[in-house]
């Protein structure tokens, strides 16, 4: 999920919700493909760029709630 926040990232999140909402794909199709994203984001990164930065940092995680009860990802809260 590295690469999901990113603006592409997000937009794509908008564009599966959008979808979803219209019963265009399934959420579960959604959540197959965010990974992927993920995968060639890192494969075009690794193959394209050629200066590199490091960040250092703490990473703050929410959980998405629907009904009580945790969510896996953000799509399934749709």
């Amino acid at each position: 999920t590295i690469y999901q926040n990113t603006t592409l990232g997000n937009r794509l999140q908008q564009s599966f919700h959008e979808l979803i909402w219209a019963q265009q794909v399934t959420p579960q199709l959604a959540l197959r493909v965010l990974p992927q994203f993920d995968k060639a984001v890192n494969s075009a990164l690794a193959q394209r760029v050629r200066n590199r930065v490091n960040f250092r940092g703490s990473l703050n995680i929410s959980q998405c709630y629907s009904a009580g009860s945790p969510c896996k990802s953000i799509l399934s809260c749709v």
